[in-house]
């Protein structure tokens, strides 16, 4: 059995792995980027700070947490539109194999054509749900970790307001 190489797989796929290997760099620098943001020790500071220095402090503790969850549903968004590359692959995969079989049939509809095909079938999509996947469950992950900032910032806010005493 012959094992297909990476380049071979990505020369099948064509023009759409460049836009998933796009949103698969684009995901990876979304949650490094994150990483750092929503770490507790920059996260707290610099809201505070922010917070501290605005006229309308409950306004801006909103406006910080909205930009929290707002960043973080740019994985959300890669995860869904991912899978939906990899389709189209999927389909025009299918078109180019059954439309060569087609203009081929004359001259037996050689095998080559549909496995093509198919192969670029087979590539966007699997490429697809790869970028697709650990988008979602950086999201989930992220999400519930912007949460949990969100809700130390309120505490912290809620601390300094009513002077320490709870």
């Amino acid at each position: 059995m012959n094992e297909i190489t990476f380049e071979q797989a990505w020369s099948y796929g064509g023009t759409l792995m460049w836009v998933l290997a796009g949103f698969s760099v684009f995901a990876l620098a979304i949650v490094l980027f994150l990483w750092l943001v929503h770490a507790r020790w920059f996260f707290l500071p610099q809201a505070l700070k922010k917070i501290a220095k605005a006229k309308d402090p409950q306004a801006e503790g909103s406006r910080i947490a909205r930009k929290a969850y707002e960043a973080v549903d740019w994985l959300s968004d890669i995860a869904a539109i991912a899978p939906l590359v990899g389709l189209l692959g999927t389909v025009l995969g299918m078109f180019k194999a059954f439309g060569g079989i087609a203009s081929d049939v004359a001259a037996g509809a050689k095998p080559v054509v549909l496995a093509q095909g198919v192969s670029q079938a087979i590539v966007t999509t699997i490429l697809g749900l790869a970028v697709a996947i650990p988008a979602l469950v950086a999201h989930a992950f992220l999400r519930r970790r912007a949460a949990k900032r969100v809700a130390e910032l309120e505490e912290a806010v809620e601390e300094i307001l009513g002077g320490g005493v709870k």
